[in-house]
């Protein structure tokens, strides 16, 4: 399930068998959250990266102000946290639980030393984490 909610199959070739990149996936955290609950601030400082396993999350810009704007929708298989994990920046956006959840968190130090082993998976990531980042800032949707 794990491969298929990463969407690997995107990133995987002859040189990265899927077999090969499932032995190495780093200690993963099985998160249980329940409805209107904030996973991810804007502005905070978190590195770790998040894949929604069960639920529906929000996200918005400027959650804390009276124009907050909602960006778009994740739901299973979608994957966020990658911005901050990438530009070891504060979060550029808040990620709200809609429905009680289920997400796996993937601490940051683990998946850097994943996607250094890793290279069409780095690959892959960053090309989402860049139209995300086009997406976010430069259109202003998600």
């Amino acid at each position: 399930w794990l491969a298929q909610a990463l969407k690997l199959s995107q990133a995987l070739s002859a040189e990265l068998p899927l077999d090969n990149l499932l032995e190495s996936l780093p200690d993963i955290i099985l998160e249980s959250w329940p409805a209107h609950e904030d996973v991810l601030r804007e502005g905070e400082r978190s590195q770790d990266l998040f894949v929604v396993y069960k639920g529906e999350l929000s996200v918005w810009r400027g959650a804390d102000r009276a124009a907050a704007a909602e960006l778009g929708r994740l739901k299973p298989g979608d994957f966020f946290g990658e911005i901050g994990f990438f530009l070891k920046t504060s979060r550029s956006a808040t990620v709200r639980t809609e429905t009680p959840t289920r997400l796996f968190r993937f601490p940051a130090k683990d998946f850097a030393r994943l996607l250094q082993r890793h290279q069409a998976l780095d690959r892959w990531v960053k090309q989402v984490a860049r139209e995300r980042i086009e997406r976010i800032f430069l259109l202003g949707g998600c």
